[in-house]
This record gives structure tokens, sequence and C-alpha cells, in this order.
């Protein structure tokens, strides 16, 4: 591998395969999905996803892309890179995406550098890429926040830039013909527009008194019995859940993190 920064290993893991993570889809789904190793997905007509093939477009990635982002933000970390046909279906993945082809990486800072501040720096560095989004900005800042999505190709890139969000008033702020999720063609990463959308929004109440975070209408919070401790939540009409799986009483967080992903399908609470 002649990434600087990343090895191969890096840039085919995933936290959906992986046991050992919160993410990790389960043991039936993943011996569904297979492993994610490049070039398990080649057919004779389809030579573009040879293992060799793919792992090239990796190494010209990280090269021309990643490694000058990682070298002006060294806080950057790649959160997925190649992507098999199964694992890209599996995660929601759009059809025919370039993460199975290893053309793309999605990137975050780990600390307080913003993703609009990465999207820009590539614009005004000139750095050759074939795509670029700005991933839902409205997520906030940090590993589970925004981040970028960036391709390489090894000719012909487009130099296409988008947006990726679902918030309505953020694409009308841009102006452009917005297409699901997505709107093509934005100059820039306008953080602004984000301020101006969020300074007329109450920061959500949990009503019971004792939460420790909250997200969306629900408030998160511990009860202990004997070793271990259950998060629950409790939502905007009062209404307590059951709690959640148990869990020693030195990991409090992954209680909360687990409940948070049944129902949000993520985990954003960090401690």
């Amino acid at each position: 591998m002649a990434a600087t920064f990343f090895s191969l290993k890096q840039c085919i893991y995933s936290s959906t395969l992986d046991k050992n993570s919160i993410f990790y889809c389960g043991d039936e789904e993943a011996k569904l999905i297979g492993g994610n190793v490049p070039g398990d997905d080649y057919t004779p007509d389809r030579p573009d996803l040879e293992q060799e093939t793919i792992i090239t477009n990796i190494n010209n990635l990280m090269n021309k892309c990643v490694n000058p982002i990682k070298t002006r933000w060294p806080d950057v970390v790649i959160t997925s890179v190649y992507r098999s046909k199964a694992l890209n279906k599996y995660i929601g993945g759009v059809d025919e995406s370039q993460h199975m082809y290893g053309y793309a990486s999605d990137l975050v800072s780990i600390n307080k550098h913003k993703s609009y501040e990465i999207f820009n720096w590539v614009i005004d560095q000139g750095i050759d890429f074939d795509q670029m989004i700005w991933e839902f900005p409205e997520k906030g800042n940090g590993i589970n926040g925004s981040w970028v999505h960036i391709s390489y190709k090894n000719n012909n890139n487009r130099k296409k830039t988008s947006l990726a969000s679902k918030s309505s008033a953020l694409h009308k702020k841009y102006g452009g013909v917005q297409i699901g999720e997505y709107q093509h063609d934005i100059k820039r990463a306008y953080p602004e527009y984000i301020m101006e959308e969020s300074e007329n929004v109450e920061p959500p109440v949990s009503k019971h008194p004792n939460a420790i975070y909250v997200r969306g209408k629900y408030g998160f919070y511990f009860k202990s019995g004997g070793f271990k401790s259950y998060a629950y939540t409790i939502d905007e009409e009062g209404v307590e859940s059951p709690p959640g799986p148990g869990v020693t009483n030195q990991n409090q967080s992954l209680a909360i993190r687990l409940v948070e992903k049944d129902i949000f399908g993520d985990a954003q609470y960090t401690y």
C-alpha cells in the first residue's frame, strides 16, 4: 500500500463487520454480507472489480486526495473507503457507489475541525478530485457528525461539488435543484447557512430531571441493578422506555449508545 497515513487494512475495514464494534451487524447478517475483500465481486465482464484494479484506485485516492488532507488536518480519519457490493447495499449506499471501486473515501475530523473547513480547503488548494460532498452538515461536528466524501479517478476527474442534507431549508438557501437529499455544483460549504437555521431552534428538553443526554425527543439516563447498569429513555410525553441491555457499571456510556442505536440507527453519545 502506497498510502502515507492509512494501510490497506484500514481502507477495507468496516465497523459493520467488526464484532468488537457497537455498529456490528450481527452474526447472521455478517455471514450474508461476507467479507469486505477487494476482488470478491469480480466477474469476467467486470474487469473494473478486479482486486488489483481496486487496490490501484485506493492508492491513487490516498496519494492524490487523502494524504494532502491528512497532512493539513492531522486529526482527520477515514470512516469508509472500500465497500463490497453486499456491504454497500446493507448500509444503504447508493447504487454504483464509488466506494465499491476504491474511488472514494469518507473523512471526518475527530477533534475541533469542521467539515466545511476541510471541504473549502480542498477547493482553495486546487486539489484534483472527481466528486466531493459536504455530507449532512446539520449533524454537527465530531466523529459521529458531518463528514466529507471525496473521490478520485486516474483520469476524467469532474471536480463535482455537492451537498447532502436532509434539511430542505439548507437546500433552499443554496438555491439549486434538490435531487433527493443531494444538490450538486455548489460553490463552497457555507457554515453560516447552518448557523442561521439553528438560531431559531430551541434545544430539546427532557422531562426526566436526571437525564444526562438528550437527542430528539428522548432523554437518556441510567438505573443501576447490582453490578450492572441499564439505560432508559423518557420521551416528550413523559413515557419511560423498557430498559436496554445490561452492561457493567464501568461501561455506562455503552448502555446509552446501545439504546440510542436501537432508536436512531446510529449512536452519537460520547462521554
